[in-house]
Order: structure tokens, then C-alpha cells, then sequence
């Protein structure tokens, strides 16, 4: 699956939300230097829906209408891995996330986090 770099950041938003979000609520949490037309953030989302990356995951009540909600397929969960493991074909993933953290790359709060999830995995 390919993505355009603003697919991936709309992708990225919804991922990192955990919890299905509107284009009002994609818009939200975009950060300041992406300015999203209403028709642009439309035109996104139809596109990742076509590549099965998201998925229509419900309707919330917005103004007097209801406007669907989008949340990442499984497809889309992977895209992010999917993508590192094929730009580093040859390169393990250990020396691959080893030499992101040597590079300090992640913050404390990442490193925390990933400290718990190897925890639960093991």
C-alpha cells in the first residue's frame, strides 16, 4: 500500500488518537503547520478508505447533521512497520529499533512506553 505523506500524517492522527475520529476531530488533532481544507481532509479520507487503510467506524452528532467517524484498519495498524521493514529489506528489526534508540531518536516518555510493552509481550 502506498500512501501520499499527507495520507500518512491523516493516517498517523487516527493512530495515534486511539479512538475514531471526524474530519473536525482529524482537524483538531492535526498539528499548527497542516491546514487541512474541508474538501482536502475529504479527499484524503475517501482515498484511504479506497486503500482499505481506514474504515468508516461509525456517525457522531455534529451541528444538526451526523458526520462518520474513521479509525485505522489492520492494514493501515501496519502501515508504519510495513514501511520500515521494506525501505530496510536487509536490516533485522532488533538493529534497526537498537540503533534508533543509540541515535536517541525517542523520548523518555516513548522509552517508557515501549519499556511496558515489551514487558506485557514477554
Amino acid at each position: 500500500m502506498n500512501l501520499t505523506k499527507s495520507e500518512s500524517d491523516v493516517l498517523e492522527i487516527l493512530l495515534d488518537a486511539n479512538a475514531p475520529l471526524s474530519k473536525s476531530g482529524i482537524l483538531e488533532h492535526s498539528s499548527i503547520n497542516k491546514c487541512w481544507k474541508d474538501g482536502s481532509i475529504h479527499i484524503l479520507l475517501n482515498s484511504l478508505l479506497e486503500k482499505g487503510a481506514i474504515y468508516e467506524a461509525g456517525f457522531i452528532r455534529t451541528g444538526k447533521g451526523f458526520g462518520r467517524t474513521f479509525a485505522p484498519t489492520e492494514k493501515g495498524r501496519s502501515y508504519f512497520s510495513n514501511l520500515l521493514m521494506n525501505i530496510s529489506q536487509k536490516a533485522e528489526p532488533y538493529k534497526i529499533f537498537s540503533q534508533l534508540i543509540r541515535e536517541n531518536v525517542f523520548t523518555d516518555e516513548e522509552l517508557e512506553a515501549l519499556e511496558q510493552l515489551i514487558k506485557s509481550r514477554k
